[in-house]
């Protein structure tokens, strides 16, 4: 509770980091499935020449072979710069088995970039005292920071940097490493360029081991300065990296901040909504005729008392207007009566189209600032997620024996944010696109039926049930568009019998709760707001979208069904409603004045200003019903606007009651007759 209170932000942060972690474990588990153990030294024999080649390298492989026309390539990633990398190709149809072309280049590429590391550890390692001094003169003279670790362009070449040369061994041009005793270095090939890397890079064989030689001296020569520099400055990339932490702080604060304003504007505009639907969907069987007429009262506005001279000015116009009505109505009596009326009937009617467009207007009006708030937060949240890989990404640049991986960490950790940035913004943009259509359907039915305010419930249910559903569909789809960059093979996870069952055993009621809720919403059997009656379950729909409804009781159970289970529903609310009422008079009672008294009864309450707007058409007395030693039973129906029936049933009952006191109509009470007879 302390939590809650100090920090409002709490929840929802808890709400973001436990869906990143589900998304994380899904797509971790996922890669365990679908990654074989032992492929890499046991490749998949095809049975077809033309089968498409593909690789199970995981994603983090930064030598990962990649498609390149016909061709398939791998990167070679040197130190020195996060441009220092050039890529090998194989064509899979110079080679034995196709197939394996993705293997092999990535073979090709990790076994030239382990001879390069093994060159630049040696000849570290082999650095004589004489090469150190005058490494650390050159370091000394220059004396500037900034140059040694963002322009080394005045260092030169390094001392034991070794000799790169391109030659021709075995009738292939090769880039090697000559014998250099001095530097431990044995004559060895680096690189052997051939036709697929020409037609890669669309440059002749020669060029190509120009160029490549040249990156690859240039490289080595940047790392050994890179090292020597942390040798002499030890704790100064350690301090880039602070103050790169620190330089993104600043902004991930102020979004922190905007979030959480945003976010309290987002929980008031959910608890004006909820207050919306909660005067829409009111538990009607609980209202007491007193809070029907207090309701009334405050609606007309009884409890505002008017100003002084307001109250002067409308006693003049109030005799005045009494005079002309009371000479008019001794003129023509039926034709004044006429008249009013039909003001009153006109007043009510238009008071009730009025209440039906403004609670839709309204409704309308909180939901799409809804929309918007909920469209920011996410944003800003996947703009922190980004800057907080960004971060990441520039402290991997700033260390030299991790820059090599930049392009990498770039390319791959923060594509998997922006797509689930683009997925979450496209489905906030669905939810506005969903609210904006709804509510234009639902104003074009309010001028067929303005009396009801059924659309605005029917609006809020459509509304949350296509918008889970929507999201539902985008979160698969950001989960394909993830599975299939991390390149993992789909094949695979539909190949594995046990959790293709697992999926489609747990799948089975899923698919059926949303089909069923589908039609529901379709049908417009219920909504949000109205009473209904499921079997044994009863009570108001407080919550429903496509795969559960949600009811609470009398008793303020709240019962939980999947909409599989319903199908026959009890809707006691739907357009309209009705009140069966019944009564049992006395066996000896005059029926015909009971009769009289009840459709007096109805006639008054027809005519009171508190009930005439919830009873939509006159009382039907249906008569005696049934004869018996209980008495004689009367019924009567009484057509009302949707969940009035109880509220009017309460005080029609209560009338009835009061009527048959004064008229002395007694109650039915059952006859037993007992007869004795003496032996």
């Amino acid at each position: 509770m302390k939590i809650n209170t100090c920090f409002p932000y709490f929840p929802l942060l808890k709400q973001k980091i436990r869906q990143i972690i589900i998304l994380g474990l899904t797509t971790f588990l996922l890669t365990i499935i679908s990654t074989p153990l032992v492929l890499g030294q046991f490749p998949p024999v095809s049975s077809s020449g033309d089968a498409a080649i593909k690789t199970q390298t995981p994603w983090w492989d930064a030598n990962k072979a990649e498609p390149c026309g016909r061709l398939w390539c791998s990167t070679v990633h040197l130190l020195g710069g996060v441009d220092k990398l050039f890529q090998v190709a194989v064509d899979p149809t110079a080679i034995e088995n196709p197939n394996n072309a993705a293997f092999r280049v990535e073979d090709r590429a990790k076994e030239v970039q382990r001879i390069y590391d093994s060159i630049y550890a040696r000849v570290r390692q082999l650095e004589s005292t004489e090469q150190q001094d005058q490494v650390q003169s050159t370091i000394s003279n220059l004396g500037n920071w900034k140059d040694l670790f963002f322009d080394r362009s005045n260092l030169g070449k390094h001392p034991v940097t070794p000799k790169i040369e391109v030659g021709i061994r075995n009738n292939q041009t090769v880039i090697y490493v000559p014998e250099q005793l001095d530097l431990g270095l044995s004559g060895q090939t680096i690189v052997t360029i051939n036709r697929a890397d020409s037609l890669h890079y669309g440059k002749s064989i020669e060029d190509i081991a120009k160029e490549w030689r040249l990156l690859i001296v240039e490289s080595l020569n940047q790392a050994l300065w890179a090292y020597e520099i942390d040798q002499s400055y030890t704790f100064a990339r350690f301090l880039m990296a602070v103050l790169i932490v620190l330089l993104i702080a600043i902004p991930m604060a102020i979004i922190w901040i905007i979030r959480y304003i945003i976010n309290i504007w987002n929980r008031r505009l959910s608890r004006q909504l909820q207050a919306l639907e909660k005067s829409l969907a009111v538990n009607a069987e609980g209202l007491t005729t007193e809070d029907v007429s207090v309701s009334d009262n405050l609606d007309n506005g009884e409890n505002d008392p008017p100003s002084q001279p307001e109250t002067d000015s409308r006693e003049t116009n109030k005799k005045r207007n009494l005079f002309l009505l009371f000479k008019k109505a001794i003129n023509n009596p039926e034709k004044v009566i006429f008249k009013a009326k039909n003001v009153v009937d006109n007043t009510v009617q238009n008071i009730s189209q009025n209440l039906s467009h403004l609670s839709l207007k309204k409704q309308a009006n909180i939901k799409r600032q809804q929309n918007i708030a909920q469209l920011l937060l996410g944003l800003l949240f996947w703009i922190q997620v980004f800057l907080v890989l960004l971060t990441g990404a520039l402290i991997v640049l700033v260390f030299p024996e991790t820059r090599r991986y930049s392009y990498f960490f770039l390319g791959q950790a923060l594509t998997i944010p922006i797509i689930w940035m683009s997925v979450g913004i496209a489905n906030k943009l669905s939810n506005l696109l969903t609210d904006y259509y709804l509510n234009r359907w639902a104003k074009n039915q309010q001028l067929i039926n303005p009396n009801s305010n059924r659309y605005t419930l029917r609006v809020s249910t459509y509304s949350n049930a296509l918008k889970s559903g929507t999201t539902f569909l985008f979160i698969v789809l950001g989960i394909a568009l993830t599975v299939t960059f991390l390149g993992i093979n789909l094949t695979v996870l539909a190949s594995v019998g046990g959790v293709a069952f697992v999926f489609a055993f747990l799948s089975r009621n899923v698919v059926e709760d949303m089909l069923n809720g589908v039609l529901i919403l379709w049908t417009d059997r219920y909504a949000i707001g109205d009473i209904i009656q499921v079997g044994t379950v009863s009570g108001l729909v407080e919550n429903m979208n496509i795969y559960i409804t949600q009811i609470r009781g009398s008793e303020g159970r709240l019962v939980t069904l999947p909409n599989s289970k319903i199908s026959i529903v009890e809707n006691l609310t739907k357009d309209w409603s009705r009140v069966e009422f019944k009564i049992e008079i006395a066996y000896d009672a005059d029926v015909r004045k009971a009769l009289n008294v009840i459709s007096q009864v109805s006639e008054e309450m027809e005519n009171d200003p508190t009930w005439q707007d919830k009873i939509v058409e006159p009382a039907a007395i249906l008569g005696v019903d049934n004869v018996s030693h209980h008495g004689i039973l009367i019924q009567v129906w009484i057509k009302t606007q949707a969940m009035q029936q109880w509220a009017v049933g309460r005080e029609y009952r209560l009338r009835v009651k009061e009527a048959f006191e004064t008229a002395g109509i007694s109650i039915g009470v059952p006859h037993q007759e007992v007869r004795y007879q003496a032996l």
